[in-house]
């Protein structure tokens, strides 16, 4: 049997962590949220945090980040913002997630976007798609793809700048009034689509500022922001480390929704990445269309519940679009967003009122 650990985030040594990160950088698949710094910004926010960490017999060692939660179940790190998640193992090593569970006393691990390929997951597979700079000239991307949106596009830039005023374009905007912007908007679609406003819960927006004001550590912020004359029209930001960029939240002002401003951003963020030391920007799940458009690559991810040696229940996993499968989404929204009993009453309040409305 191996000895697994289940520590704390400020618990990890340096030589692990630097373990962890040298397994990540020669993993076929990276990212920020991969690693061991993000878990350690969601550990600023969220107690319940734990490293899963065990050795095999050749002390060849294994890293899974989870939030422990009631029942001897576990979910994944940062929950609704980590678009990807994975064990981190070192080259060789043989310990799978199942043995992990197991010598942490836990049952099992709910995933939705878990890079790799658990084996009893009997869950959905979904793609994870991207630009990048290894697989061709990410400025004609949505050229290539779809040229015409990519004339489209060049016809509302020309619009906007007309209308507006002179566009800018920055990669690093360190204005905060620019990032309570972007919060305020993406909260206006939350409520608009009657989703679950993640912004709203406390854990969440401390670790966005936890992360905004960062100056320490691999992982580092970025507030990608599109002005026109003196207009902030549209934004993007997240976490980018190693020349990835991974954004979490974007948004843009509605007032200028006709000039499509959320993408004439990734038009000049794809044009203008190289530049900066970015070699990939990430699209996260492909869950939308246009998505697509701007893409280069995939990676396949795996959603569904990875069961403790020796556990042989079977959750529930959703699938279809009836309205017991809408409710059943809405509250597993709200199961890895909300850690407490008050917010969960709240948000499953609030969606059934959208529910009811639509």
């Amino acid at each position: 049997m191996y000895q697994v650990d289940a520590i704390p985030a400020d618990q990890l040594t340096r030589e692990d962590r630097a373990r962890w990160i040298a397994a990540l950088e020669a993993a076929p698949f990276t990212s920020p949220l991969l690693h061991p710094d993000f878990a350690m910004l969601v550990a600023t926010a969220r107690a319940d945090v734990r490293i899963l960490i065990a050795a095999d017999t050749s002390q060849r060692k294994a890293f899974l980040p989870i939030h422990k939660r009631p029942f001897g179940l576990a979910r994944p790190i940062g929950s609704v913002f980590s678009d990807y998640h994975a064990m981190i193992s070192e080259s060789g090593c043989m310990l799978r997630p199942q043995a992990l569970l197991f010598g942490a006393g836990l049952r099992g691990y709910r995933h939705f976007s878990m890079v790799a390929e658990p084996a009893n997951d009997n869950g959905g597979r979904q793609s994870g798609i991207f630009a990048d700079c290894a697989f061709g000239d990410t400025a004609s991307l949505l050229q290539t793809n779809k040229p015409s949106r990519a004339k489209q596009l060049r016809r509302l830039d020309r619009k906007l700048e007309r209308d507006v005023g002179d566009i800018r374009f920055s990669f690093d905007d360190p204005d905060p009034d620019a990032f309570d912007a972007l919060l305020r908007w993406k909260s206006e679609q939350f409520a608009a689509t009657g989703r679950h406003n993640v912004l709203n819960v406390a854990w969440a927006r401390k670790m966005l500022d936890h992360l905004r004001l960062r100056d320490a550590g691999d992982i580092k912020n970025r507030l990608v922001t599109l002005r026109a004359g003196e207009q902030l029209v549209s934004a993007e930001f997240g976490p980018s480390w190693n020349g990835i960029f991974h954004p979490w939240i974007a948004a843009y002002d509605a007032d200028y929704a006709a000039y499509s401003p959320g993408h004439l951003l990734v038009q000049r963020l794809l044009a203008g990445m190289k530049d900066v030391g970015l070699h990939r920007y990430d699209l996260g799940p492909a869950d939308a269309a246009y998505k697509s458009e701007f893409a280069n690559g995939e990676i396949g991810l795996s959603e569904g519940c990875i069961r403790a040696e020796g556990e042989n229940w079977h959750p529930r996993l959703t699938q279809g679009h009836g309205l017991i499968n809408k409710l059943t989404r809405r509250w597993e929204q709200i199961l890895l967003s909300e850690p407490d009993f008050a917010g969960r009453l709240s948000g499953v309040a609030h969606a059934a009122n959208s529910l009811i409305r639509s």
